[in-house]
């Protein structure tokens, strides 16, 4: 990246930034009714105890009109200080508004809620992406924690024609409470997904609209590769190995491995399992289908790289980080659970994830390896099955529902829980941490709401329960 382009605004946040949660908003709860199964779901194992949920509405996010719909996108983290970071953006940009977009940080010992980072603060360059952080938020060796903006609304080609250029590279460093810009590591186009490589110092990305992948040095500030968009589909996962190789997948199906050693990508052996239809999709008509692509710069072939472009439609959607086998856990878009190891480039299929197979954004391997835990149902289908919470225990492959989390929060909170894109699980592997999006319930309404007002959740897990 020529580092001319880069923009470095250090904005220092102090206690007037920090966000005061109204009590009214929270509520503590552990309550045998998380275990009671919604009707028509027919057998479910669950439980035998019910967690603990601590559950934190949203309520002072600004009106910024017309199109106006707080949510989040990607997945937070556990920092090393421990504080769980997130953000969420109005889906706004453009024409339709500016596009704002906050990091918030959540300390679980003292369940204290500070807004950290408000995005136009740091970028108030309209030309920049503002009303997403569709990308994860990771911590990087130096401390800082890096994350991508991306737009809301789709970015049309008189708005790139009139100088929009895309996402932008931030960080944000907890010890001083500092934010920066880097300016535009891939122009005029889209991060809506990234993965950190913490030792060596890159970040990966996918490119909206080449589909390509971008492996952006640290270091350097400047990207080392960019490529593969003529084979790379689905555009929200990226896997790890345990030797720093990283894997996409193809558009037949395959997955691919990208050496940070060679620089080269090779196809796999290793087909992701087929549920035989169309993959879920995920925010397309928000983020873009071809219609927005078309005529759009930096694309390719008038095609976008989201979800629903492969042939076979199942797509890779979620991963877990590599045990310490090597075996990564991972999710196709249709919800098909699957074991995937790298060194022998084969896949076991592990069935559906929940039910006939749930649209699920992230899962997570607990630190002892014993199981798997997420939330099926990410982008609003949770209100089907009453936003169910999975335990998968990997030795046995048994699937058990720790709570139905939406019934008992729309009866304390009049609030309906949506799904989420953004779950992390503590070190000692007895709490999870998350952001759902959600909207406030309206029983008069004709039709249930699933985004709008997002919400914090701290589940903590019953001893007896893993």
């Amino acid at each position: 990246m020529d580092r001319r382009l880069a923009v470095v605004l250090a904005v220092t946040l102090g206690a007037s930034a920090a966000w005061a949660q109204a009590p009214a908003d929270s509520l503590t709860l552990s309550d045998p009714a998380f275990l009671k199964v919604p009707e028509g779901l027919g057998e479910i194992v669950v439980a035998k105890a019910p967690p603990t949920v601590y559950a934190h509405v949203f309520k002072d996010l600004p009106n910024g009109g017309k199109g106006t719909l707080w949510s989040g996108w990607g997945n937070g983290c556990i920092a090393s200080n421990g504080k769980y970071y997130t953000a969420m953006g109005d889906h706004l940009d453009l024409a339709g508004g500016n596009g704002q977009s906050r990091i918030y940080e959540f300390d679980p010992a003292t369940k204290a809620l500070q807004m950290v980072v408000n995005m136009r603060d740091i970028i108030p360059d309209t030309t920049l992406a503002g009303g997403k952080v569709h990308a994860r938020l990771q911590e990087a060796a130096d401390g800082w924690l890096y994350f991508t903006t991306y737009w809301g609304k789709v970015p049309r080609a008189t708005d790139w024609d009139a100088g929009f250029q895309g996402s932008a590279l931030l960080r944000y460093d907890p010890r001083a409470g500092k934010a920066e810009c880097l300016g535009v590591p891939v122009p005029q186009q889209g991060l809506p997904t990234s993965l950190m490589d913490a030792k060596r110092g890159l970040i990966y990305f996918y490119a909206v609209y080449s589909g390509d992948l971008v492996v952006y040095d640290l270091t350097k500030r400047e990207v080392r590769y960019r490529g593969s968009g003529d084979i790379q589909t689905g555009g929200r996962n990226i896997i790890a190995d345990l030797d720093g190789n990283v894997y996409f997948g193809t558009k037949d199906g395959h997955l691919a491995r990208y050496s940070p050693d060679s620089g080269k990508v090779t196809i796999t052996a290793a087909v992701l399992p087929s549920r035989g239809g169309a993959a879920a999709s995920e925010e397309g008509e928000d983020e873009g289908g071809p219609k927005a692509a078309k005529g759009g710069k930096g694309a390719k072939s008038g095609k976008t790289s989201e979800e629903g472009g492969s042939k076979r439609g199942d797509v890779l959607r979620a991963s877990t980080r590599p045990a310490r086998d090597g075996t990564v856990y991972a999710m196709t878009s249709p919800g098909m659970l699957f074991a995937f190891a790298p060194k022998r480039e084969t896949i076991k299929d592990l069935g559906p994830n929940f039910l006939q197979g749930d649209y699920t954004a992230i899962v997570l391997l607990s630190p002892d390896e014993k199981y798997l835990y997420y939330a099926p149902g990410s982008h609003g289908s949770a209100q089907r099955h009453g936003a169910a919470l999975v335990q998968y225990e990997i030795a046995t492959g048994k699937r058990k529902v720790l709570a139905f989390l939406a019934p008992l929060l729309r009866e304390k909170l009049a609030y309906v829980l949506g799904g989420t894109f953004n779950m992390e699980i503590t070190a000692d592997g007895a709490t999870l941490i998350g952001t759902f999006n959600g909207a406030p319930y309206d029983p008069a309404a004709r039709k249930t709401v699933a985004f709008g007002q997002p919400s914090l959740l701290v589940i903590q897990i019953p001893p007896s329960e893993r």
